[in-house]
Formats: C-alpha cells, structure tokens, sequence
C-alpha cells in the first residue's frame, strides 16, 4: 500500500501520520487487507430454503390492470405442500416488499438500485407457508422503506381505498392498502416508528407493532436495528391474533429477540384466547389509562379527538375502569425517537451498521452499490434525503446526542412502565391526523414533508420504549380537506411488556360491542 493512500485513510479519520510512521502503518494496512481480501472472496452463508416444498408460482410484475391502488409491488402464489399446521389454512397474504422471499424480486419502492432476487426467506415467510398461508404477492413500501406518506414509491403511489389521491399511510402502505381493499385477507408490515400501525390507523385496520422483538425480524431489510419491527395488518382482532400467533418466537437468528420472547411452541395461543373470551363479561376489572399527553395534542384533528373519546366511552360502557394519566417526557419522545433513527439509520443506509449477530442480507448491499453517487441519491425520497444529512450534522456536530438518546429511551420505557403500574393499558389516538391526499411529484420538499404532520406523534415512542401497541378502527372522520370525503380513525392499546393477548382481548371486545363502520 502505497503512502498517498495510508496519508489519505489517516486523513478521514481525523489523523495526519508522523512521516517516520507511514512504512509501519503500511505494513499494518496491508495485514488488514488481507483480511479483507480473504472474506470477500469466501462464499456468504445465508439461510437457503426448500422452495421444493414451497415453490414461487406464477411470478410476475402486475400490470396497471391489475393493480388498481397501486399497491402490489409483484405477484405469485406460494404455499407449503405439507405444513405443520392449518392455523392459516385458506388465508392469502401479502408482504411488505422490504421483507426477503427466495426467487421473488424485492423492489423496496425504490429505484436506486435494481435486479434483487433475494435468496432467502425471511422467518416470517417461513413461518406463514408452514402454517398454512399462501402468500400472493409482495406489497409496495415507501421509498426504501421511509416515510409516513404513500407517494414516495418509485413504482407510484398507492391510494387509500376509502379515498382515491389520499395517503394509506407508510411505509407499509401497500400491505394496509390491499388487506382494506379485500385483494388478500392478511398482510405483514414492518415498523420502525410506526410503520404497521399508521398505514393500519389511515386504512380501518388492525396494526400490531408487538414487544420488541417477539416476532423475529431476520430476512428483513433494516436501517437500524435498534426500532425494527415487523407485525401482522388485518380486518379483525382475531385475525390479528391468529396470525401474530404464527409468526411469533424465537428463531436462533434474531439478536433483537431480548430476553422474555416466548419459544415458538410456548407462543400462546392468542386465537383461542381470543375466541374463549366470555364476551357477556365485558372488560371488568380492567384499568385503563387515557394518556393525556397522547390526546392534548397541538397538531390534533378535531374529529380524531371526538371520535378516540366516544370510543373510549364504549369501553367503559364494557366495564373497563378509566382514567386519564401523565407521562410527560411522551411529549419528547419524538425528539428522542428522531435522533436515535435519524443517526441509526444514516449508519444503516450508509452500510456501515455493525455489531449484529444474524443474517446479513449480503446481496441487498452488493445491488446497493454503495458508496453512494449523485444520481442515486437525486432518486431517493426527501426522508432519506434528509435522514442521511440530518444523520451527518447529528455525528459530525452533536457526537454526544445517539449515546444520550439511548439512555432516554430506557427513561421512556421506565416512565411508561411505571404508568401502567398505575393503569393495565394506556389509549391514545393512533394518530393525530386521518388520511389526508399525499402530495402530488412537483410538490415542494416542505409540501411532502408536512403531509406526514400528526403522524408519528404517539407511535415512534413504543418503537424506542418496546411496548406492545395496536392500532384498532374506530369509525370514520371528515377529510379535512374534503367534508364529503369519509376516512378511518384509530385507537392504540399499548400494554406491558409480553401481554399482547391482553391488549387482542381488549380490541376484541371492543369490536364484538361496535362496528366501527357505523360507530
């Protein structure tokens, strides 16, 4: 190695090389090249699936015909020709298209690159086809799976089906999108400040964002480790329930499977609860908290607020014990949430996330072809955009905020757990906002940016803290825009840690008492 270039790696590190050093710093370089050199030209080792059992059908890219939301990222038909169970027998799904299926092409709504075929499953996948499932198709995500809004996909936007040219929410907008729209019956999305539950809260559905880590996220592409999520999006709380029982337990492969994920054979039974609830019982002797500060919001719709109390009086009327409850730092916890995303996932997009053990999606980089350039970055979206300068400015100027944020977010999940002390369930709108129409590609940055506004507000939060949270349909709002125009709106249930099937059975009964499409 020649000394330009050992002067010229000292140099981005911050370092210039004593004269009489560059020969030994040579030598040493060179020792590391070596094995570098030696891992890249080594096979990778990646889990490989018997697709024998689980053949990829009928693989295609759908045309406009057959794609009227906008919503599928690519079709096929896979199913297990011996599961280990039926628990989804006859149910379709879809999957987030960020989320790794052997033989399909994963687009991640993005044009930056082009050509992945990954080749391997992701557990989720696994786990759906050996229970039964067949899963139809891949469903478009946002720009390299950033944003709140549904227009950033390189493929085009994707349209609320209650509202034609309105947001279904992101970044798993064409999993709610589809499942809303009947076009497959379940759906799994990913969650990194919100991304199940907002696209669920803007589409009438059910979003479950479960404790960190429950259901494994391996084969999934990720930004930053630290908020990955992936969760079921259905019609109904037993649905919801059914399929996080499939998908749920430890893998051997996850590292963000914490201590307290159940194994896969003491997953409960969250169906069966569910369905042996004595539903005439209501919701007596349950606690439940109305976070004020997920309610006093500045940025909150009149209708939300209007339609999240009504729909907290039906759980009263239930017999559930109600009260509202404070847990102020929830009102920084966007901050917080913001400079642990925005300074992890600039570290992920940039491909130089370390210290996992798991699976890496090698192939995922290597069409990335990263460092990268003008052109590529001129096609991402405004989010990641912003994500990678605003990660830039918080490591070169504000060093000390990651570290600090960190600790914060075990403050919030102490804070948090010290509220449901008090109460067994906290409530709050899923968002502060219903659907509202995405903006249209001349749009200025701010225009996309504010789209997103009363989004994100009570969901990020559990993404850092690691409480379980549920997105649930409560009835219908006025487009602010349009009064004419009629879209759902959303309560979240958020539990302690591991009582997911407390928070179902409040959902559930909620949904047995009201239909939320004429609540």
């Amino acid at each position: 190695m020649g000394s330009l270039e050992v002067i010229r790696l000292a140099a981005a590190v911050g370092y210039t090389i004593p004269e009489s050093e560059l020969d030994d710093y040579a030598t040493l370089l060179e020792q590391a090249k070596v094995a570098f050199d030696t891992v890249e030209a080594m096979d990778d080792y990646q889990p490989t699936p018997d697709t024998s059992v689980t053949p990829r059908n009928n693989v295609y890219l759908p045309p406009k015909d057959e794609n009227p939301l906008g919503a599928w990222a690519y079709r096929c038909t896979c199913t297990h020709s011996n599961p280990r169970s039926a628990l989804l027998r006859g149910k379709t799904l879809c999957l987030k298209d960020n989320i790794a299926m052997a033989d399909v092409p994963c687009l991640l709504g993005t044009d930056t690159f082009t050509g992945w075929v990954p080749k391997t499953d992701a557990t989720v996948v696994t786990r759906i086809l050996e229970h039964g499932g067949t899963i139809t198709g891949k469903s478009v995500c946002e720009n390299l799976s950033r944003g709140a809004v549904s227009n950033t996909a390189a493929s085009g936007a994707v349209d609320n089906p209650y509202a034609r040219g309105y947001s279904a929410g992101g970044s798993s907008s064409g999993t709610a999108a589809l499942v809303a729209s009947g076009s497959v019956d379940m759906g799994i999305g990913c969650d990194q400040g919100g991304s199940i539950r907002i696209p669920a809260a803007l589409c009438g559905l059910y979003g479950f964002k479960a404790t960190t880590g429950l259901v494994p996220y391996t084969g999934i592409a990720s930004n930053d480790a630290s908020t990955d999520n992936v969760g079921p999006i259905t019609k109904t709380a037993l649905d919801c329930a059914t399929l996080l029982e499939a998908i749920a337990g430890v893998d051997g492969l996850d590292d963000r499977q914490i201590a307290g994920v159940h194994f896969e054979r003491d997953v409960p039974k969250y169906a069966d609860i569910l369905r042996s609830m004595d539903l005439k019982a209501g919701l007596k002797g349950i606690r439940i908290g109305i976070l004020r500060e997920g309610v006093e919001l500045s940025t909150i719709d009149s209708g939300v607020k209007e339609k999240f109390l009504a729909a907290v009086k039906v759980l009263e009327s239930l017999g559930a014990e109600v009260k509202d409850i404070s847990v102020p730092i929830h009102t920084q916890s966007r901050a917080i949430y913001a400079v642990v995303s925005k300074m992890g996932n600039h570290m992920g997009m940039l491909g130089r996330a370390t210290g996992r053990r798991g699976v890496a999606l090698t192939d995922l980089f290597e069409k990335k072809s990263m460092p990268y350039t003008q052109d590529t970055i001129d096609k991402m979206n405004v989010v990641s955009k912003d994500g990678l300068m605003a990660g830039e400015l918080g490591w070169t100027s504000y060093p000390l905020a990651y570290p600090k944020a960190v600790n914060l977010t075990r403050k919030l999940r102490d804070m948090y757990d010290n509220a449901l002390q008090e109460v067994d369930y906290l409530v709050m709108p899923t968002t502060a906002t219903p659907s509202n129409p995405y903006p249209l590609p001349n749009a200025t940055l701010l225009e996309h940016t504010n789209a997103s506004i009363g989004k994100l507000e009570n969901t990020c939060s559990f993404n850092g803290s690691g409480h379980p949270a549920l997105a649930m349909p409560i009835g219908f709002v006025s487009s602010k825009e349009d009064s004419k125009i009629k879209v759902p709106a959303s309560l979240q249930i958020v539990g302690r840690y591991w009582d997911e099937a407390g928070i179902l059975k409040i959902a559930h009964a909620w949904e047995h008492a009201q239909d939320w499409r004429q609540f």
